[in-house]
């Protein structure tokens, strides 16, 4: 599996949020070494799924939307579109394959994609 830029990006970012808060996108940028006109699209998908808030002000930027042990790695990566899918017949639309009740491999593909899923669902912003 490979992340997208969007999606490393973003979870870079969140494990810094998660530490402290507020932090403006300079600063994150500055800390990961990320383009801040990159991390301004990231967050605007972050936001619109309400992982994360603006916080307004001298000591404003961006908090978490929701306790860090709520916020798993796969919200973060459905936030900013990562499909997790191997393959096209796994996942929201399987029977838009059209070999999709003969594949012989399509039971594995399953395997991972609900193995993956259930590991980056468990997998939270509070490492401690």
């Amino acid at each position: 599996m490979r992340f997208t830029t969007y999606s490393r990006y973003a979870i870079r970012a969140m494990l810094h949020l998660s530490e402290k808060e507020p932090l403006s996108l300079k600063e994150i940028s500055r800390r990961e070494k990320i383009p801040e006109r990159f991390l301004e699209q990231v967050f605007l998908k972050l936001k619109k799924a309400g992982l994360v808030k603006g916080k307004r002000g001298a000591r404003g930027g961006y908090v978490l939307g929701r306790p860090a042990e709520r916020i798993s790695w796969l919200d973060i990566m459905d936030a900013v579109g990562e499909g997790l899918t191997p393959v096209p017949c796994v996942g929201r639309n399987p029977s838009n394959c059209p070999t999709y009740n003969e594949c012989i491999v399509r039971k594995y593909w399953n395997e991972y994609y609900n193995l993956t899923k259930e590991f980056f669902s468990k997998l939270n912003l509070n490492l401690k």
